[in-house]
């Protein structure tokens, strides 16, 4: 991208959706000197004006891919005249800041700009810049030591084969999955820190798997950033030839969805960073500059370049040969890079839940003492730093003392949690099922039904990600929120997804604002609770057996050291001879039925029909799971892809007792006894155009019948067509059977959810 296109992009961009002439805009030039340090939140409320605020700003540095080639990668010689400065002062409130971050396109497409690299239009910097990461949440840790980054993968957003040149222009983006090791140098004559690329036993110890610098400018020191996996490692662990490839065809490496790091928080701004006296007003006064480190993807095999903890042979990826051996980083001001990204409070600060749940509560939030847990936690995390500190001073390898290990591995599953069990879903008032082909709109409903019958079944608290502003700008889901004071938090989350076809197919689907959706309730809430369901509003978690409450199933399993459970699925039926079968109607010159719920009746009495009896075998390979956050480092969507066992080493896995396989297989999960312990009821909704000839298809016994004609009670499941059953619904005969109530849903707890609802003006 030249100078007069950088230009020509700021012009197109300062009228677009992001940018906002009437918010003040920060006279801050590139590398003014900030204060030294703030000491007292009296000295920032002094500063809380306007004017004072910092606005985030993105610095956009054009990439020369033709350099790649060349060995040693050529040095850069940008300067900071030769950035872009785009700036983004609609973002300016922490509690909203996942909301206003720029994380979409703009809807003026008159405003975008054609990327030529890419030949499409776009306002995003991550397009324009792919070095900087699509952040789409940010926030400090509970223990006020880092700050957290959820980013995700622009690049899987279009992979198809017509996307070549997309694909190509987004590299960076994926590069910034790997880890780089950088060396402090010295410093030059304007009295800043220099860095160099380096080698691994070269790097600094802070520097050795790092890929971002991390400026604070308000006590002028910068930090190296750390990833939250190792991404290369894991690939390795799962038995993949490469982590990413040229190509672009790699979606199947589902890890490499979500971009999570961390910037190491200076020491003097930790405790201020974690009270959260450096928020006014919900103002941030505190601020992080990101600066990524510019290196290519490495396309090799993911064992080729690994740090000392994790390597096993000679790497046969050579830094020097890529890098040489006095690569200097330009300046930071020189460097395309975020700038004032805000720090925050930490989550339970930022999104309090305290109040009423509406019902029985195990936890009385005012004799909850959150700076006790988080003083318990920062101990622990200072034993275990410096004894890894220690070893590693010493070998230079991340191999902690048998003892210790085993202390610190188990530590983390005896840690007093505030909440038991918490539930984080993505909703929305109505949604675009993939491939655009139609739209459900029963958002509202569906939370309302599916967190009252939660709260009933355990969960302590629900963590909800409205993604309705991505559809509506005056509808949300805050009006059901409000139904459940202190048990629903809500978090504004307009983030579009990027890419909504289906999950096959040339161009697969990538709903990115569902996965860091995902990450962040579980990174910003799993540290407060012993278990995390992360489940969609049309999934219900039902207690079997003696059991009425999902946490007494739980309790069992952290007696067998079973730290994820997992569901089998399996869409639902809904019953046709509890729909309004009178709202027949003609589709296309075909006979259909609205499957609407209707108002006295909730989605759980209506789906309550599976295909099978418990225990089911024809579901679904795309389970759901409990587990405990403490032990699950990645989680994506159905599965727990990496935990903490998974990322250690050989060396440290046996140490454990454990079994080294170099492909690794999770010990501690299993899955759910459907008849005695728990069962998940999928209710997802059907549309009226899957209903067509329902009359006809659901009386023949080779027909596709999308509805539920359920067994009478007593019946085992059926599976030879010349075993089926016939019904009478209403005055009709001939209706084939084809689904399974579950009994202890309709005798106990459709009466006992009806209830709640109508106490609480929710069901008629």
């Amino acid at each position: 991208m030249t100078k007069e296109g950088l230009e020509a992009y700021w012009k197109q961009f300062q009228a677009s959706d992001h940018y906002d002439l009437n918010l003040p805009r920060s006279d801050m030039k590139s590398g003014k000197e900030e204060p030294k340090s703030i000491s007292t939140s009296k000295s920032m409320s002094k500063s809380n004006s306007s004017k004072d605020h910092k606005i985030l700003t993105a610095y956009i540095e054009d990439t020369d891919q033709s350099q790649w080639s060349i060995k040693p990668l050529p040095m850069r010689n940008t300067t900071s005249s030769s950035l872009l400065e785009l700036k983004y002062p609609k973002v300016n409130s922490c509690r909203n800041l996942p909301s206003q971050w720029p994380i979409n396109e703009s809807m003026k497409t008159h405003n975008h700009r054609t990327i030529p690299t890419m030949k499409r239009q776009t306002d995003l910097p991550t397009d324009a810049d792919p070095f900087l990461p699509w952040i789409h949440d940010v926030f400090p840790t509970a223990d006020g030591k880092y700050v957290q980054f959820i980013a995700q993968n622009r690049r899987r957003c279009q992979t198809g084969a017509k996307y070549a040149d997309i694909k190509a222009h987004m590299q960076p983006n994926i590069a910034l999955f790997q880890h780089v090791p950088i060396k402090r140098t010295s410093i030059d004559a304007d009295g800043e820190q220099r860095y160099r690329l380096a080698s691994h036993t070269d790097a600094d110890e802070d520097g050795m798997e790092t890929r971002f610098l991390c400026h604070f400018p308000s006590v002028r020191v910068t930090t190296l950033s750390k990833h939250n996996v190792n991404y290369d490692y894991h690939t390795y662990r799962k038995g993949y030839q490469s982590t990413f490839t040229e190509e672009g065809f790699d979606n199947h490496i589902i890890w490499t969805s979500q971009l999570l790091f961390q910037c190491p928080i200076p020491e003097q701004l930790v405790d201020i960073v974690k009270s959260g006296r450096s928020v006014v007003d919900d103002y941030a006064t505190l601020y992080v500059d990101l600066v990524p480190v510019r290196t290519p993807p490495r396309y090799a095999h993911p064992m080729a370049y690994m740090p000392p903890r994790y390597a096993e042979k000679k790497n046969t990826w050579l830094d020097t040969e890529f890098y040489g051996t006095n690569h200097i980083l330009p300046r930071i001001q020189d460097s395309g890079r975020w700038t004032n990204i805000p720090i925050c409070k930490p989550s339970l600060m930022t999104y309090p839940d305290e109040g009423d749940k509406g019902g029985d509560d195990k936890f009385d939030n005012d004799e909850y003492d959150n700076q006790s847990m988080q003083e318990i936690k920062h101990e622990q995390d200072a034993t275990q730093s410096k004894s890894q500190s220690q070893t590693e001073s010493q070998t230079k390898h991340q191999i902690i003392p048998q003892q210790q290990l085993q202390t610190n591995f188990d530590s983390i599953m005896t840690t007093p949690k505030k909440h038991k069990l918490i539930a984080c879903t993505w909703a929305s008032v109505s949604f675009h099922t993939r491939g655009s082909r139609t739209v459900v709109s029963d958002g509202e409903k569906r939370l309302r039904e599916w967190a009252e019958f939660h709260r009933l079944a355990g969960v302590d608290h629900i963590y909800l990600y409205d993604n309705s502003g991505q559809f509506h700008q005056d509808m949300n889901l805050q009006p059901v929120v409000d139904l459940f004071p202190g048990f629903i938090t809500r978090i504004d989350w307009p983030c579009k997804i990027c890419n909504n076809n289906p999950g096959q197919g040339d161009n697969k689907g990538e709903r990115s604002s569902q996965y860091a959706a995902e990450s962040s309730c579980r990174l910003r809430f799993g540290e407060h609770a012993q278990w995390l369901a992360s489940m969609d509003t049309d999934e219900y978690l039902v207690p079997k057996g003696n059991h009425t409450n999902l946490t007494d199933v739980l309790k069992k399993a952290e007696e067998e050291k079973i730290h994820i459970f997992s569901f089998k699925s399996k869409r639902a039926k809904p019953r046709l001879d509890l729909l309004d079968r009178s709202k027949v109607t003609n589709c296309n010159g075909r006979t259909c039925l609205d499957p609407s719920i209707p108002e006295n009746k909730t989605f759980l009495e209506i789906y309550n029909c599976d295909i099978e009896k418990p225990p089911r075998k024809n579901t679904m390979p795309a389970e759901k799971q409990i587990y405990r956050p403490d032990y699950v480092k990645f989680h994506f969507v159905h599965y727990s892809t990496i935990t903490t066992l998974s990322k250690l080493n050989r060396t440290s896995t046996k140490e454990l007792g454990y079994t080294w396989r170099h492909r690794y297989q999770e010990p501690h999960v299993r899955f759910a006894d459907e008849e005695t312990e728990m069962a998940m009821l999928h209710s997802k909704s059907i549309v009226i155009s899957e209903t067509k000839n329902f009359n006809k298809a659901c009386k023949n016994e080779r027909g596709s019948c999308s509805l539920g004609i359920p067994f009478e009670p007593g019946i085992e499941n059926r599976s030879n067509p010349s075993e089926m059953a016939k019904t009478t619904i209403g005055n009709e005969v001939g209706w084939i059977c084809n689904c399974f109530p579950h009994e202890n849903i309709s005798n106990y707890w459709i009466p006992l959810l009806n209830k709640a609802l109508v106490e609480r003006g929710s069901l008629k």
